[in-house]
């Protein structure tokens, strides 16, 4: 048990090293560019930005890349009915309060307070699926820079910390509206969509480097996932992601095949087992036949 234990820490340790060296894949331009800079402004100008947009379009993504570019770490929450205030703050470790009493060393602080302490970026994604009581506990760390510890004291933000909401559009299901008080504190919003076809095709690539994927084939991908996003009977289209998932998987497929180029079976295969699941249609709809008519009305039969 020891040894299995050593040799966990040794292999864990070797992971933070390699998450500590891996770069962002992001493609900086269009509306990716205009994002970023306007990120860099806000910060500069003290004001907290919200970026809006789709499921997949690369909001957490962009903020990460900033977190890369200015030597800051990225610490986020991804909102949802169960997170609690605690969850942002952090809580008092039980077990170690009782040999050191509610003391800083029995405290384990959560993603806002280190970002808070240290000087991060602090992503709250999917801000809007917080509930209102939760999203009222933000009011302070995001107009003050501050925030009250139980039993600790009120701190004051490093001068490093940069808090950014992210979310999905109002409109969709399972998305709660942001309290008045909130969004009166993001002073700026930043709308993402997907992005044109060149662009999406480029991220596709950049995602997928150990594979070679002709252009007639990531024009069908492209052409699939559009698709999707003029459907009325889809309610959560595809991102891109689903691109990319789709792209990887068939050339994977067609590398166990032992063929040399990605064929029309198995593109729409594993178009097919990616959209299955990457889809919401709309009530009523049953999606494996729906899945399987738009491949086939995609790319051909």
């Amino acid at each position: 048990m020891q040894n299995e234990m050593l040799q966990f820490k040794k292999n864990f340790e070797e992971r933070l090293a390699a998450a500590q060296k891996e770069k962002v894949r992001i493609v900086i331009k269009e509306q990716y560019a205009d994002a970023f800079d306007v990120l860099e402004d806000c910060e500069n100008a003290h004001l907290i930005p919200g970026i809006i947009g789709p499921p997949g379009v690369g909001k957490t993504l962009i903020l990460r890349a900033y977190a890369e570019k200015t030597n800051r770490d990225l610490y986020w929450v991804t909102g949802d009915e169960g997170v609690r205030p605690s969850h942002l703050t952090g809580a008092f470790n039980p077990s170690i309060v009782l040999n050191k009493g509610f003391s800083l060393e029995a405290f384990e602080p959560g993603p806002l307070l280190k970002s808070m302490v240290f000087g991060g970026v602090f992503g709250l994604n999917e801000g809007n699926r917080l509930s209102e009581y939760v999203q009222n506990s933000l009011l302070d760390p995001f107009e003050e820079g501050s925030i009250s510890v139980q039993r600790l004291g009120r701190i004051k933000a490093s001068e490093g910390f940069f808090p950014v909401l992210t979310m999905n559009p109002e409109e969709m299901s399972g998305a709660h509206r942001l309290s008045e008080a909130l969004r009166d504190r993001i002073r700026v919003w930043i709308r993402l969509g997907y992005p044109r076809k060149e662009t999406e095709l480029e991220i596709i690539k950049m995602n997928s480097p150990e594979y070679t994927l002709s252009d007639a084939v990531l024009e069908k991908i492209y052409g699939l996932v559009s698709a999707t996003r003029v459907s009325t009977d889809i309610e959560i289209p595809a991102s891109i992601r689903a691109g990319i998932s789709i792209a990887r998987l068939s050339a994977e497929m067609t590398k166990r095949q032992k063929e040399k180029t990605i064929s029309h079976a198995t593109l729409s295969s594993a178009a097919t087992y990616v959209l299955v699941g990457a889809l919401r249609f709309r009530p009523g709809i049953d999606a494996e036949p729906a899945v399987n008519s738009l491949v086939r009305r995609s790319l051909g039969s």
